[in-house]
């Protein structure tokens, strides 16, 4: 049995007792490749995927409600610690779907938390999570999306654009649409606010939207077009910049040659 069969299979046995938890803990922190650039996503979601059942017990529960507590003071983005919240977020999507109505209100709170955490480690947990229960129950994300929107915040709304851009999700022509239609909704908000583009939540949005809407484009191309021409005559430099970042993205530069290029000339890029 290799080392990665070995940690997987001692995450497993250690779940099963409340009593190792805390060796549980040492183990996921001492493998979580960090400080680092790269965390151990593979080892995150192996952890997360041991939720996705109807058989979590009490402890286990608890385990993740006490890992997503671990706050900036007590794990900040590069510690190794920042990796039990990290897996703790993308275990609670794992279980969404088998969990109670409670238990499920809980979670959606601590998404919505991990959505404006200030570590990006959290953030994408919090996104990966989301994944999570779109892949079984597209309708949930979906609802929860509209509800939240109008009261969004920035780091939320790029939740909601990083979640969506996941190949798995977009399977189905209606969540694609779904996916241009509220990242349509997010860019028309940009546009009407000349105040957005300075503070860092919106550098975190403009970030993710600048590589989103080009995995939207593969999946829909004739309404994903429609939406990278539509802000061609405003001039504002915020949406251009969104703009061209997705048109240099191989996954439709390659594809659609010749549309990008009638979208760079409709810019004057």
């Amino acid at each position: 049995m290799g080392t990665r069969e070995i940690v997987f299979t001692s995450i497993c046995e250690k779940l099963k007792n409340a009593a190792e938890f805390e060796e549980l803990e040492m183990l996921l922190m001492n493998e979580s490749n960090l400080p680092g650039p790269r965390g151990n996503l593979e080892l995150a979601a192996f952890f997360a995927d041991q939720y996705q059942s109807t058989v979590v017990t009490d402890k286990m529960w608890e385990l993740l409600l006490r890992w997503v507590k671990y706050d900036e003071r007590q794990a900040d983005t590069n510690d190794p610690r920042v990796f039990l919240p990290f897996c703790a977020i993308q275990a609670m999507g794992a279980l969404y779907i088998y969990a109670n109505e409670a238990r499920r209100e809980l979670i959606t709170i601590e998404i919505v938390k991990a959505m404006n955490d200030t570590r990006w480690r959290i953030r994408e947990g919090a996104a990966m999570s989301l994944q999570r229960i779109g892949e079984k129950q597209f309708v949930v994300i979906q609802n929860l999306f509209e509800r939240m929107y109008h009261n969004a915040s920035l780091l939320e709304k790029r939740a909601f654009v990083a979640a969506m851009a996941h190949p798995p999700l977009l399977k189905q022509e209606s969540n694609t649409r779904f996916s241009i239609k509220l990242s349509e909704r997010i860019l028309d908000d940009i546009v009407l606010d000349d105040t957005l583009g300075k503070s860092e939540d919106y550098r975190v949005l403009s970030k993710g939207l600048e590589y989103a809407l080009s995995v939207f484009v593969e999946k829909l191309p004739v309404e994903g077009f429609a939406l990278l021409n539509k802000y061609s005559d405003k001039g504002d430099k915020r949406i251009n910049k969104i703009i061209k970042s997705n048109l240099g993205k191989s996954r439709i530069a390659k594809k659609y040659s010749d549309e990008v290029e009638h979208t760079i000339a409709l810019y004057g890029f």
